[in-house]
Parts: C-alpha cells; structure tokens; sequence
C-alpha cells in the first residue's frame, strides 16, 4: 500500500569501498541509501555497471532496478571537434571534476611528468574541489614533481574559464577506478577533446570505443596515451569522428522517455 516510490541511485561507491569515506559520512550514506532503496518500489540507476552493484549489494532483486543512463547537453557539442578548431588547440591536459583518491590524481601527476620530457610545452590543468580521503598532499605531488612550473591545481573556474580550458585542451584524463557512470569525460568529448580513461568494465560500457583505455597503475601507459591524444594522431581523429554518434546516446529525450515510464510502471505497479 501507500503511494509508490521510485528512487535513483548513481553509485554505490560507499557500500563497495568503505575506506574511501570518512566513518561518518559512510554510515550516513549506507544508511539513507538502503533506506531509501527498501521504500522504492523501482530504484533506477545511471549504467547496467551499478546496476549490478545495486542487486549485488543491497540485495534487490533484477525486476525492482532500472537502467536509465544519463544524458549530455548536446548545446555544448555544437561545433565541438571541428577541423577548424584543432590548431588553436595546444598541448594542454586537463582534468575536471571533483578529486577523490578513486581519481588517482597522484598517477596523473606522475604520467604528466613523463609527457613533458617529450613534449616540453604540454601543460596540466586539474579543476576540482580536493575532497580525498584520507587526504592526499596533490600540492606537494605537484611540487615534488620535475613538471611542477607546468602544472596549477584549482578548486575552482568560472564557467567562462572553464569553456576556455576545454577549448583550449587536447586531452581530457580521467583514471577513475570506480563510478556509476563518469560523465566528465562525455562532456570533454562534445566539447571536441578526447579521453584517457581507466580500463573499467563501467567505463567500457559508457565510452565504448570513444577513449584511450589504460591499467590502473600504469604511469607510463598513461603517458603515452596522453602523448597519442596531443596533436593530430590517427587515434584522436578516429575518436573525434565517431563522437557524434556516441553522444547521440546520451541524449536528454530518451532519458526522460525511459525515465517517464520506469514512474507510470511503478505507478501502475507493473
């Protein structure tokens, strides 16, 4: 009885790898999150990845969760990867989005490093509220590191800014060992910058063949992935080419259609 109640759940980041949340902030997660899982009639969630997690380990049975994948403004696409934008581009490398230890921050830091002896004008750019745990020293991994003069650690951009940086950069790095989706790198893709990107079984499902995958760890596969993706290789065009298509997939119509039903469903109690 009572009023049906569909809940969406982006990650279970918290139940999988407690160690990456302080006590409190874990317990509270857990908590509300399975609370609010038990109450749902539907629970729809942003990859087949975390819906798999979602039977896994709150126990909810496959009939009761959704896949409803996010969804990217295509308005930020609009003339994204052009042929006309690719020489003002330089050898910057950026990375956006909020900076937990899953993020392997540190790697990219070191990968960096290894860039910039071949190719001696790349910058790095890491936008992101610094919310490891336990804490990282990223200010002292960018002073430790020989590329420390070509690498600024922000928290923060302004929008304006922060198109500046995407229109300006030739490689997005995102080493993420764990999300329920990771949008930043779609986001990158339709501002016309392809991706380095952890090889993870989400990543694979959301990206497809639209990244430069490497091994959790691997410093110097890194690098020379990010070394692929500066200039005008074979890989990057092929990536750029097939952008349209990928982004086509994530559009905000079909996320609310599917969203639409997967609430008439539960209303219905189908």
């Amino acid at each position: 009885g009572g009023i049906p109640i569909v809940v969406t759940i982006h990650n279970l980041s918290f139940f999988g790898h407690p160690e990456w949340f302080r006590r409190r902030e874990g317990i509270r997660r857990r908590w509300t999150t399975w609370a609010a899982a038990r109450k749902a009639r539907t629970v729809l969630t942003v990859s087949r990845f975390s819906g798999s997690e979602i039977q896994r380990l709150l126990g909810l049975p496959a009939a009761r969760v959704r896949v409803t994948m996010n969804a990217i403004n295509r308005l930020e696409a609009a003339g994204s990867g052009t042929d006309g934008e690719l020489p003002e581009r330089g050898p910057l490398v950026l990375y956006v989005g909020s900076i937990f230890n899953r993020r392997r921050i540190p790697d990219l830091i070191s990968a960096f490093g290894d860039v910039l002896a071949s190719i001696p004008d790349a910058r790095l750019e890491i936008v992101g509220e610094d919310r490891t745990y336990p804490a990282q020293d990223l200010a002292g991994a960018v002073e430790r590191s020989p590329a420390r003069g070509r690498i600024r650690l922000r928290s923060y951009v302004s929008e304006d800014d922060l198109a500046a940086l995407y229109a300006r950069a030739s490689v997005f790095v995102f080493l993420s060992e764990y999300e329920g989706f990771g949008l930043t790198p779609l986001e990158a893709l339709a501002r016309g910058v392809p991706s380095v990107v952890l090889d993870t079984s989400v990543a694979r499902e959301v990206y497809q063949d639209g990244a430069v995958y490497v091994a959790a760890g691997d410093v110097g596969g890194t690098a020379a992935a990010i070394r692929t993706l500066i200039g005008d290789s074979p890989e990057r065009i092929r990536i750029l080419g097939q952008a349209a298509s990928l982004l086509e997939q994530y559009s905000w119509p079909r996320l609310a259609s599917e969203t639409l039903d997967a609430i008439t469903a539960a209303a219905g109690g189908a």
